[in-house]
């Protein structure tokens, strides 16, 4: 049987939550195979169990589904609403303590399931347990109650809501910051956003792991799709990006790193904060923006080596270095400092760099 990757998964709780809760939660996701060809329009074999106390606790609830996914890949169950293999939903206390999910996966439709990894539910579950409570989310604030949260960037996104879908049914996130609205994740496209495949990408390590985690890479020339340089603000360039987000010129990258706080300290401003994308370092980042850049180092182009991992964070613009055309600037992060630069420095266009899209006007 052919490997699968989980590419995405998303628990949705939509509109508002009044006295009686729904006995379910939807979940979300997208599945291509081991070559990142998104698995369309058929049927996929899930198992979905709920576990007590840790990712190897005891399953309380385990149910399966036979969903068809769409003609990108995307499916979609609410969970609480299958064929129950062991356990009762509505028996579960949300309240009383923390449980995990455990998805497996059969890409033929049946029972063979491989399993896709386990994570911890968070909020969206346990409004099982606060199903009396009043919520309701509006311009960028998530209101619980009383209280209320505000979400940065949570009203961008270009063809859904805070998230962006491209043509190989990858989901991003996205963040407004300023006047500009990023993908919080790097692209990790194969293909550009009229089907045709992209040459010149890679993934760190050629391990294909690291594409969900870090984006992939890209040279120069396959990051602009045969556009030719820009420096305006907006670049006017798609690329690589999907429909309704382009490209970034220095200028624009420029504009960001004013709204974050300068090139001296927005460096901070722009990286996770997690510790897991990089090094430890005297000024880790502290993400204030939101913008989340990870350490997903590059593809050197003379030996094709990997290097750099969780030091250094490197993203291409559309604006070739004034004296040089076989030079290209990008912006510049690094795990020792807050400092945040644009230049063409190790530039050369086969260089495999990240890509951040920013939307469109």
């Amino acid at each position: 049987m052919k490997k699968l990757q989980l590419l995405m998964i998303s628990l949705v709780l939509c509109g508002t939550v009044w006295a009686q809760a729904p006995q379910s939660f939807k979940y979300q996701g997208v599945a291509r195979n081991s070559e990142g060809v998104a698995i369309t329009n058929s049927p996929i074999g899930l198992q979905f169990s709920i576990l007590a106390g840790s990712a190897t606790g005891t399953t309380v609830y385990s149910e399966t589904f036979t969903a068809t996914s769409s003609g990108s890949g995307v499916f979609s169950v609410n969970i609480g609403e299958g064929n129950v293999v062991s356990g009762n939903f509505s028996d579960i206390d949300w309240g009383g303590n923390t449980y995990f999910l455990k998805v497996a996966m059969d890409i033929s439709g049946g029972s063979d399931y491989v399993d896709m990894g386990t994570s911890q539910l968070l909020s969206v579950p346990y409004s099982l347990y606060t199903g009396s409570i009043y919520v309701n989310y509006s311009n960028d604030t998530l209101y619980i109650g009383d209280q209320y949260v505000i979400i940065f960037g949570g009203g961008g996104g270009g063809g859904g809501g805070n998230t962006v879908t491209d043509y190989d049914g990858n989901t991003y996130e996205t963040v407004t910051i300023g006047n500009q609205t990023w993908l919080k994740q790097n692209l990790r496209s194969l293909h550009y956003a009229d089907g045709t495949p992209i040459d010149s990408v890679w993934v760190y390590d050629d391990n294909e792991s690291n594409a969900e985690v870090y984006g992939r890479l890209y040279s120069w020339d396959a990051a602009m799709n045969g556009a030719s340089s820009s420096n305006g603000n907006p670049s006017g360039v798609q690329g690589a990006c999907p429909d309704g987000w382009h490209m970034p010129s220095q200028a624009e990258f420029e504009e960001l790193i004013n709204a974050v706080g300068g090139t001296s300290s927005g460096g901070c401003a722009l990286k996770s904060s997690n510790s897991a994308y990089w090094e430890t370092s005297s000024n880790p980042g502290t993400n204030s923006s939101g913008f989340s850049a990870r350490g997903a180092g590059k593809r050197e182009p003379h030996q094709y080596q990997y290097e750099n991992l969780k030091r250094n964070a490197t993203f291409w613009c559309t604006t070739e270095d004034a004296g040089n055309s076989f030079l290209a600037n990008h912006l510049n992060l690094m795990y020792q400092y807050c400092m945040v630069q644009i230049n063409s420095l190790l530039g050369e266009k086969d260089t495999g760099y990240s890509i951040r899209c920013v939307k469109d006007e």
